[in-house]
């Protein structure tokens, strides 16, 4: 499980906002609405293959990408960055398409904004990033706790096993004895199962 980043994680400090576009113009308008929006250092840069290097060596809070193919694929990029980490995108372009955007909300795009957006349009595209990552945090967080589960039900089940063939007890004697020492013990049923493996030395029965 790996928790994303939201936008503006800490208010004590500054946001890091990276920037990749080839066009100046662009970067320069970003840089200067974010400023106004909220304390924040932003990086900039025109070259897809730097900006990826840029997010993996310092995760950045948020990540704005113009779509400006051939020079800028940001539907691409934005595939290549969530392989090396996870931070909330935001991906700009002169002109949407249906098409473009279930791309782009495949590869992980998190909101939208036009080629030059105004400060209440990117002030919201912040917030619909924020709103989205925090929800997708939770299914993640969710889903590993589903894993873990099934994970410790079938170390249970296993460890049971050994009890039943070791000592020649009934399923329900095995569990309730299993039950009984994580209750004595004051841990999960899960270390129990554990213990008992590792002390029967077989963890490699099915």
């Amino acid at each position: 499980y790996m928790a994303m980043k939201t936008y503006l994680p800490d208010t004590s400090r500054p946001a890091t906002v990276l920037i990749c576009s080839n066009d100046a113009v662009f970067r320069g308008h970003l840089t200067r609405l974010l400023g106004e929006i909220c304390p924040c250092r932003v990086t900039a840069t025109q070259c897809p293959a730097e900006a990826v290097k840029i997010a993996a060596a310092q995760p950045p809070d948020l990540f704005i990408c113009f779509h400006e193919p051939p020079a800028v694929d940001g539907v691409e990029l934005v595939s290549e960055l969530r392989k090396k980490v996870w931070v909330p995108v935001l991906l700009a372009a002169r002109d949407w398409s249906l098409e473009l955007v279930k791309a782009a909300v495949a590869a992980g795009t998190a909101a939208f904004l036009n080629s030059f957006p105004g400060q209440a349009e990117l002030a919201m595209a912040l917030y619909e990033a924020k709103a989205r990552v925090a929800h997708e945090d939770e299914l993640r967080r969710k889903l590993q706790d589903v894993e873990q589960r099934l994970a410790d039900r079938k170390l249970i089940e296993k460890a049971k096993g050994l009890l039943m063939e070791q000592q020649q007890l009934s399923e329900d004697a095995a569990f309730r004895l299993m039950r009984n020492l994580a209750m004595t013990r004051r841990i999960t049923m899960a270390k129990v199962a554990e213990g008992v493996i590792t002390k029967i030395g077989r963890p490699d029965l099915p």
